[in-house]
């Protein structure tokens, strides 16, 4: 291997390809944990490279400066994944409505809507043939496959260094559950393509994205969400879950959101707090900062979220609040809230 090529990151899917094939393979991933001990996280080719890239990488932990990245002699799928977390993907969006052409937005239960997703192929040979599934679930901090729920599949060709947006033709109902807050996931694939793991990990799989955003607004009543803590089948856990509030979405995360024109507010205008049961009197308070939670093996615990405040949102202004599970140092996964004031309430 010449010089300049031995301090450049190598993730394992890289390794799988350089020893052979020019298919696209996927990597033995990390569990949905940004990055393995030692090694540097796989990232996407430079935009001059892959085409149209709009500063995206494929890791959410390297997405503030992309490095360079081995380039497969195949096909090389990516769906981008968010910044600063890889839940944020803006390659994910739904269209509420009839119209797939419609404009982007978060819709509500017992609505319509359609899902896209924006493929990218990074690879030096066409990708004939790429299957896109499309998923949503319950809002869940670290999302099993086996925990989703499939809304359809679609069919592209990706030309070398090409994006295509690819629609979902069936249409995604919207269910009550969570008033309509739910999570959705795109995996992107080429035949002879090995199975996935049950977790969802986009960080390890450029191939998979996550879209783990919703929006809620900030009422006189307190905002209320039930997440999923789900245990794989042979492996019980335990997990801290807590929140920070304030920060920046991208430009592009707030345009699937519907809230292009929106900024940050300049300081938490809102409390967050969690619970294992059901909090039905606002005079019992919201609940915790934060939870440690024991999960028993291929279990799922329900986390009640309660966000209270947000009145004083001004029209074009959000509240940024993110949820986060982590098993000790380790970040597994979460959820962001936008939180706007409700129309009552804008002035």
């Amino acid at each position: 291997m010449t010089d300049h090529l031995k301090n450049l990151p190598v993730s394992r899917r890289d390794i799988i390809r350089i020893s052979g094939g020019t298919t696209a393979a996927v990597a033995l991933g990390s569990l949905g944990v940004p990055g393995q001990a030692g090694a540097a996280p796989a990232q996407a080719a430079p935009a001059s490279d892959v085409g149209q890239v709009s500063g995206g990488v494929g890791s959410a932990s390297a997405s503030s400066g992309a490095g360079t990245r081995l380039r497969s002699t195949g096909a090389d799928l990516l769906i981008r994944d968010g910044s600063p977390h890889w839940w944020l993907s803006p390659d994910i969006w739904a269209v509420p409505g009839t119209d797939p052409n419609g404009a982007p937005g978060t819709p509500a239960a017992g609505d319509v809507a359609y899902v896209w997703a924006r493929v990218q192929n990074t690879g030096r040979e066409d990708a004939v043939g790429v299957q896109v599934k499309f998923y949503w679930g319950n809002p869940s901090v670290q999302m099993l496959y086996s925990t989703l729920n499939l809304i359809g599949t679609a069919f592209a060709d990706v030309d070398a260094g090409d994006t295509q947006d690819v629609l979902c033709l069936v249409p995604w109902n919207v269910v009550t559950v969570n008033d309509g807050h739910e999570c959705l996931v795109a995996v992107a694939s080429l035949p002879g393509d090995p199975a996935l793991p049950d977790a969802v990990d986009p960080v390890g799989y450029p191939n998979v994205a996550q879209r783990n955003l919703t929006l809620a607004s900030a009422r006189k009543s307190d905002f209320k969400l039930t997440l999923t803590v789900n245990a794989a089948k042979r492996a019980p856990k335990q997990i801290r879950i807590s929140a920070e509030i304030g920060g920046e979405l991208s430009k592009e995360a707030l345009h699937t959101l519907g809230l292009a024109e929106r900024r940050p507010v300049g300081k938490p205008v809102v409390e967050v707090g969690f619970s294992l049961k059901p909090i039905t009197d606002p005079g019992d308070g919201i609940g915790d900062p934060e939870l440690v939670v024991e999960v028993p093996a291929g279990r799922s615990v329900p986390v009640h979220l309660t966000v209270r405040g947000g009145a004083g949102l001004g029209t074009g202004e959000y509240q940024l609040v993110e949820v986060l599970e982590r098993d000790g140092d380790r970040l597994l996964g979460g959820i962001s809230l936008a939180v706007v004031a409700g129309k009552e309430e804008e002035k």
